[in-house]
């Protein structure tokens, strides 16, 4: 793999230490980098049904093959559904007794391959099984290259809600192939935008202007603003990450927007065809800005700059771009309070004050809320 940039993810107590790769041939940096991770080890390759619609599969296992002879490895391949409806304890529990029923040892290694589901799952179904064996993700998807990736967040949705089960923990390593995206659907591609989008309104005002300046030349996957756009991504992601791996205090942040888009998810039952991550967010934070302005936080002028850029990246930005969903603004703030990020019984949201900046108000008195919420869903 052509390495084009490198991240270091490094904790300040060092607890934990890895690297993002960023190019364009996974499968050779996994063989130079991880060889020692790798040598005579059980591996355990979990995929999602993307390769096999697009008949790739038969390529990865050839891939991982030549690899495993090499280093004298042994391969297990596992292929998972990656819709969101399918992260759940019953496909963890499938995934859980392919794993075990394969003889896994601690020093074993699982690799997740796919979007942002097969890495949730892959993750915490590695932090579990053992107590804990190391993962390594390959994200195929500019969603999951850009965020779930990165962080050590993992879990599993419930009917109450988005990722209520789950653990932090830190892979062994992140692989990112921009070739990837060039087998996207034109949906699942801009979807991931919107995480991208998300770290210049919360962290980077020049960020921010790139992609003003850029949106043509991201949306085709033009070099270099396709790779600069993740680099920056996983970069700021990385930052946070390092100084508040927990979700303590200023990692929160990187929810901006996402309270409002579990909630929509919920609400339609994880529904693909109505609605998919990054359109959830991109809606999410149209409403995070609208109720920034309501509460005279951020101004409309910068408000109404940021929805718009949402918008340039074929994004949706309205609850009625949802289909069929059925909302009320009671069964909204019942979804809110099911969020994780609630303290002593009050919501937190994340909102912003400016373009690069934003700010966590767990002192949003429920009557506000209920007004805004009322505004929204009739505008």
């Amino acid at each position: 793999m052509t390495v084009l940039k490198k991240i270091s993810v490094i904790n300040e107590n060092k607890s934990f230490k890895y690297s993002i790769f960023i190019g364009n041939n996974f499968i050779q940096t996994l063989e130079k980098n991880f060889s020692k991770t790798l040598k005579g080890k059980k591996i355990y390759i979990i995929y999602d049904e993307f390769f096999y619609k697009l008949k790739l599969h038969e390529n990865l296992i050839k891939d991982f093959e030549k690899v495993s002879t090499k280093l004298g490895s042994e391969n297990f391949f596992f292929k998972i559904k990656s819709k969101d409806k399918f992260k759940n304890f019953d496909k963890l529990s499938i995934l859980l007794n392919f794993i075990l029923s394969h003889k896994i040892n601690r020093d074993s290694i699982i690799i997740s391959i796919g979007g942002g589901v097969t890495g949730d799952l892959v993750g915490f179904a590695s932090s579990i099984v053992l107590r804990g064996v190391k993962c390594i993700h390959i994200p195929t998807t500019l969603l999951s290259q850009v965020d779930s990736s990165v962080g050590g967040k993992t879990g599993i949705n419930t009917k109450h809600g988005k990722n209520l089960v789950g653990t932090f923990y830190q892979p062994e390593g992140v692989l990112i192939d921009i070739n990837f995206l060039k087998t996207l659907p034109e949906r699942e591609l801009l979807a991931g935008f919107a995480e991208v989008i998300k770290y210049s309104f919360i962290y980077d005002k020049k960020f921010f202007s790139y992609l003003e300046k850029n949106i043509e030349s991201i949306k085709k996957l033009k070099s270099p603003y396709i790779e600069n756009i993740i680099f920056q991504s996983c970069q700021i992601k990385a930052k946070i990450v390092s100084i508040d791996e927990k979700e303590q205090g200023i990692r929160a942040i990187l929810n901006f927007g996402h309270t409002f888009a579990h909630a929509f998810e919920n609400l339609i039952n994880y529904d693909s065809k109505k609605l998919i991550h990054g359109e959830a967010v991109a809606i999410g934070m149209a409403c995070a800005f609208k109720l920034s302005t309501h509460m005279n936080l951020c101004s409309k002028k910068e408000a109404k700059r940021c929805i718009e850029l949402i918008s340039k990246f074929n994004l949706p930005t309205k609850l009625k771009d949802i289909k069929g969903i059925k909302i009320s603004s009671k069964k909204l703030l019942d979804k809110f309070y099911l969020d994780k990020k609630v303290k002593n019984g009050k919501i937190t949201l994340i909102l912003s004050n400016g373009i690069g900046s934003a700010l966590i108000k767990n002192d949003v008195d429920e009557i506000t809320l209920k007004k805004f919420l009322n505004e929204l869903i009739n505008e």
